[in-house]
């Protein structure tokens, strides 16, 4: 099965924020069922979005997942953007980088298998919601779903193994005050005023993260960024309400995790500060057997990747790893023909070497 060809259906089907999910999950689907999978679809109730998950065989040695959602249209597209059209051995579309390419590339691989030499099963993953809030890779976990022993995440690294990301701890936080004017304040009753006393500490805190490095990060050491401050409505009035949005890259959870949990709950002692966790995701750095063939197939060395994906919601001998060049979220967003290509080789190379 030719990868350009399954690229070209799959960026016809329109999957900005999971538009048309159920219709790319049935289009997955008849393809891997009439190539002898079984397929099975896990509906979200609230929504009724689809994770779809492919399978063949028992005892799987590798899997391979992907998400079906894209970013909506930027500005500037010279290409209908669900229109697959190659130019200068490039492949314009959207999703057709992030991560539509992947995702066809392992489907061409696994079409493309000779399942009479298997000795051991394989399956694959296609999700939704990637782009927002995790929440495919999250039903697909919460299902008790048993990963295999290696996984491939085929997210668009132009060809590079990304061995581990960094984790994301996200908070927001609300302060809480009296409303006076300004000319009467209250000592300790300013909202604004408490939700700075914090950020004071937790800005001298990151410093302190620092101290410890980890070579492995291109920033070698856990950051912390204030996305949001939001508080008061007049110069002259006391804000009795201010909200913090606050969030942490962070290196090494185990020993990182537990440092900034406490230092956050001593630094709100006395602010009348509360808070919500919205997200809360490990780091990982894939140590695993792997690595060095991923590194000789693709002939890049491995890295950390930049930010969050799927990966990092699961256990196990990860890699992530799909055809660039990163052109994500981009007008004219394109693959290069010949990663994809690669890609699809490297897929095959890895059943052939695990499963048969």
């Amino acid at each position: 099965m030719n990868v350009k060809d399954i690229l070209k259906d799959l960026v016809a089907i329109n999957t900005i924020a999971d538009k048309d999910n159920n219709k790319i999950m049935d289009y997955i689907q008849n393809f891997f069922e009439r190539h002898g999978l079984s397929v099975e679809r896990l509906k979200n109730n609230e929504t009724g979005k689809e994770v779809l998950i492919a399978r063949y065989g028992s005892d799987p040695a590798i899997g391979f997942l992907g998400h079906t959602d894209t970013v909506d249209i930027t500005e500037g597209w010279v290409t209908d953007p669900h229109v697959l059209t190659e130019k200068d051995g490039m492949l314009y579309g959207l999703g057709a980088c992030d991560m539509k390419g992947g995702i066809a590339a392992f489907m061409a691989a696994i079409a493309n298998t000779d399942f009479s030499k298997l000795k051991k099963g394989l399956v694959a993953y296609c999700t939704y919601d990637e782009e927002i809030m995790f929440d495919g890779i999250k039903d697909l976990v919460n299902s008790g779903e048993k990963f295999p022993p290696h996984v491939a995440v085929a997210e668009p690294t132009d060809l590079v193994p990304m061995i581990g990301s960094k984790g994301l701890l996200e908070y927001i936080f609300t302060f809480k005050g009296t409303t006076t004017h300004s000319s009467m304040p209250i000592d300790g009753k300013s909202s604004n005023k408490n939700a700075v006393r914090f950020l004071n500490k937790m800005m001298d805190f990151e410093l302190e993260l620092r101290k410890n490095p980890s070579p492995f990060f291109g920033v070698p050491y856990p950051t912390m960024n204030i996305g949001i401050v939001n508080g008061g409505t007049s110069i002259n009035k006391v804000p009795d309400k201010t909200t913090v949005y606050l969030d942490f890259r962070i290196c090494d959870s185990p020993n990182e995790y537990p440092l900034i949990r406490e230092t956050v709950d001593k630094a709100l002692e006395g602010l009348d500060g509360e808070y919500i966790i919205i997200n809360d995701i490990p780091s990982f750095r894939n140590k695993g057997e792997l690595v060095k063939e991923y590194e000789e197939m693709s002939g890049k060395k491995g890295q950390p990747f930049f930010g969050i994906t799927e990966a990092s919601f699961f256990e196990g001998d990860r890699v992530i790893l799909g055809p660039g060049p990163m052109t994500a979220h981009e007008a004219n967003e394109h693959v290069e023909v010949a990663q994809l290509e690669k890609t699809t080789e490297i897929f095959t190379e890895m059943i052939k070497k695990l499963c048969y």
